[in-house]
């Protein structure tokens, strides 16, 4: 069942072609349940939507529901603590007390009746090497008789980076007759290595229908530039990548410094104590965003939940700004340029700030950021 504007109604069964065609030119934004008492107003209806990701994703959907005009999706996020196995290459609950335990179409129609525009298969992280656990998800991905799901395809960054690995990656990705929202576990960014950008549009462009999922604004403008379906960038850093499930997160717990707040001319994440003593002596740069309203950018110096969820909203507002530009360009060719030049745009913003703010780098470009405006 579907609306005028070609998106699966909630609760309605949508075709396999539907839904691929659905998320196709889509960056959605991937937030915490907790965190997300309605469906933001900036996201555009055409090229977006909203993502709930990890405990409570069901829940918190079926309340908020109606708000939405793009798709929705209730991510379990099974891949951040559960290993797969050859034996259980998706998460299951346990049968709580009742005669039989779920299986994996119950976990999938659940999320359609809280009004999920389309299910996700609760995939688990997949270890560096581990071919039977990936080959079991891959049986059990064609084994789904339903047509209304994507895939997630959560695996150690080994997979995308190593020769001996990504050939199988690409080969299971297409016996896979659905979406796949394929992710990359790491402890830090996944794509600050040549090898990783490059493999991740050599697999782009041997496979269908493949998207990137916890992704940050580069890695996933990258991946619409070079033939991705759609990805899903995370509202705050711990949902814009991947820690692997079999790890503990080197980095510091997001509760206890301040957040990461994206600086639209310069296209980096900076945090907000850092934007605030950079800044201390002149004024910050302001955003024009529909969040920030013109207001500075050093406002984030804070630890307090509410000042997280104003710069997670800002985060989301650039870059949801940014979606029409990019997709103006129907051409891939020119996709690429586009971001080739909008790199190279920040490099030099950055460059320009240093100077002013005469702190010889205090901006200084990734990696990332630098290779996108050579090779974008």
């Amino acid at each position: 069942m579907i609306d005028p504007s070609g998106v699966p109604v909630p609760g309605g069964q949508p075709t396999t072609t539907t839904v691929t065609r659905t998320v196709a030119g889509r960056i959605f934004l991937l937030n915490n349940p907790a965190f997300t008492d309605s469906v933001p107003t900036f996201l555009a209806a055409g090229h977006s939507g909203l993502v709930l990701c990890g405990r409570g994703c069901n829940t918190k959907l079926s309340k908020i529901w109606r708000q939405g005009i793009g798709p929705l999706v209730a991510d379990p996020a099974a891949y951040t603590s559960r290993l797969a196995t050859a034996d259980e290459p998706v998460a299951l609950p346990a049968s709580d007390g009742t005669l039989f335990p779920s299986d994996l179409d119950s976990v999938l129609r659940g999320q359609r009746d809280a009004h999920a525009t389309m299910a996700i298969v609760p995939s688990r992280y997949i270890q560096a090497g581990n071919s039977p656990a990936f080959k079991a998800l891959v049986r059990q991905a064609q084994a789904i008789e339903r047509d209304d799901v994507i895939v997630a395809v959560p695996v150690a960054i080994s997979w995308l980076k190593e020769r001996q690995y990504l050939p199988q990656l690409i080969a299971g990705l297409n016996r896979i007759p659905h979406p796949k929202a394929v992710m990359f576990g790491d402890q830090k960014n996944p794509f600050d290595s040549v090898t990783a950008i490059v493999n991740f549009r050599h697999l782009l462009a041997d496979t269908a229908n493949v998207g990137l999922w916890r992704a940050d604004v580069l890695a996933a403008f990258d991946c619409l530039a070079h033939g991705g379906a759609f990805a899903a960038i995370g509202a705050g850093g711990s949902l814009r990548h991947l820690v692997p499930a079999d790890e503990t997160a080197r980095s510091q717990n997001p509760a206890v410094h301040t957040p990461s707040v994206l600086l639209p001319t310069m296209l980096r994440y900076s945090t907000g104590k850092s934007i605030a003593e950079t800044y201390a002596n002149l004024p910050a740069p302001s955003c024009g965003c529909t969040v920030c309203a013109g207001a500075s950018l050093d406002r984030f110096n804070s630890t307090l939940g509410e000042v997280r969820a104003v710069a997670h909203a800002h985060n989301a507002a650039v870059w949801a700004g940014w979606l029409s530009s990019l997709f103006r360009h129907p051409n891939i060719a020119d996709r690429q340029q586009w971001l080739r030049d909008f790199c190279q745009a920040a490099i030099d913003a950055q460059d320009q700030e240093s100077t002013r703010l005469r702190q010889k780098g205090a901006f200084k470009p990734l990696l990332h950021l630098k290779k996108l405006a050579e090779f974008a």
